[in-house]
């Protein structure tokens, strides 16, 4: 029986990830896509040994507490130290994905210039996602001590945690291994699925041996398989457009196209327009991934799964809709 489930887990995989391989106008050679799974099946080990740490040497990174300065202080002292720790929480996870992938491409130059340059333009956008979630908690906190309002605070607080942490962890393992490889938008999409679905494909087995049915892998292949790759598609085509920042925002390009929303911004800070638009859609990527994932598992957690099929299926339409503008964005490229 457990062959018979296995099996089925494997062929919901390929059955995925071949679906949107196919929609990717200049597919990689299947060597890259292999080596980008591969990788990814490893991609839950920053997530275990995150909570190694904070559970045996740094506490204060726990999902349950690292919120606990927003509740428990000023409002200023609270968010300081609240971003002190989002900064430290982000800096681990950041090195441990980049020993990660270093391991698991065998110490390639290559690996080791992308993660340099993932160094010297990283924006943060952890550490932005997570201080917006913090002060919804805070305001949450504060409106249940003024008007009695019963809040669910500890189940979306921590469902949309460690859920940035898995949608962060997964764009690192893509951005690490191939940054300079991508061609195109769509290529940063398919990537970035198929690490969701290698990430997926593992906690799924994760899940179905800790909990000893493995029935649950045929419910995980057709719930919890679509929502990780949806995720990562999401993230993967806003990574795709910052990625690409510089000619999308040249005018003969930027105006049939895309521009950034807060156009003032690079006038003020006095920085470029492709700095400032690849800083925005990193941030939008994020925001996005982590808004549908975590929206998904918290239905579950209130036992509304029913809801959640439907949202898988906006969610795949989405990521197709995703590919076509990526193909609209190749020709206009092409032809900057």
């Amino acid at each position: 029986m457990s062959v018979l489930y296995a099996t089925v887990l494997v062929v919901a995989t390929f059955i995925w990830g071949y679906m949107f391989y196919k929609k990717d106008y200049h597919p990689q050679p299947f060597k890259v896509i292999a080596q980008i799974f591969g990788i990814g099946l490893f991609a839950m080990i920053p997530v275990f040994a995150y909570k190694y740490i904070y559970q045996n040497y740094l506490p204060m990174l726990a999902e349950y507490q690292i919120f606990r300065p927003l509740l428990d202080s000023s409002i200023l002292s609270g968010l300081f130290y609240f971003l002190i720790n989002l900064i430290l929480l982000s800096v681990v996870l950041f090195t441990l994905s980049g020993f990660l992938s270093l391991i698991a491409t065998i110490f390639k130059h290559e690996t080791i210039k992308n993660i340099r340059r993932a160094i010297k333009d990283e924006e943060l956008s952890f550490v932005t996602i997570s201080v917006m979630i913090g002060i919804l908690i805070y305001l949450e906190s504060l409106a249940e001590k003024i008007l009695g309002i019963t809040i669910i605070q500890t189940i979306i607080g921590t469902i949309l945690f460690l859920t940035i942490i898995e949608e962060y962890i997964k764009h690192l393992m893509v951005r690490f291994v191939d940054d300079k490889k991508l061609k195109d938008i769509d290529d940063a999409i398919t990537l970035s699925i198929m690490v969701g679905l290698a990430f997926a494909l593992m906690e799924t087995l994760i899940y179905a041996i800790s909990s000893g049915d493995l029935s649950l892998i045929v419910y995980r292949a057709f719930l919890s398989i679509p929502i990780h790759l949806v995720a990562s598609g999401i993230f993967g085509y806003y990574y795709g457009l910052a990625h690409f920042a510089k000619p999308l925002t040249k005018k003969t390009v930027g105006e049939k196209t895309y521009r950034f929303n807060i156009k003032w911004l690079h006038k003020i800070l006095t920085l470029k327009r492709s700095t400032v638009y690849d800083e925005e859609k990193m941030v939008e990527g994020l925001g996005l991934a982590v808004l549908f994932h975590a929206t998904c598992n918290i239905l579950f957690e209130l036992n509304l799964a029913f809801l959640v099929v439907p949202i898988i299926v906006i969610g795949l339409m989405l990521i197709t809709y995703f590919y076509k503008e990526s193909h609209v964005l190749y020709k206009l490229l092409r032809a900057h």
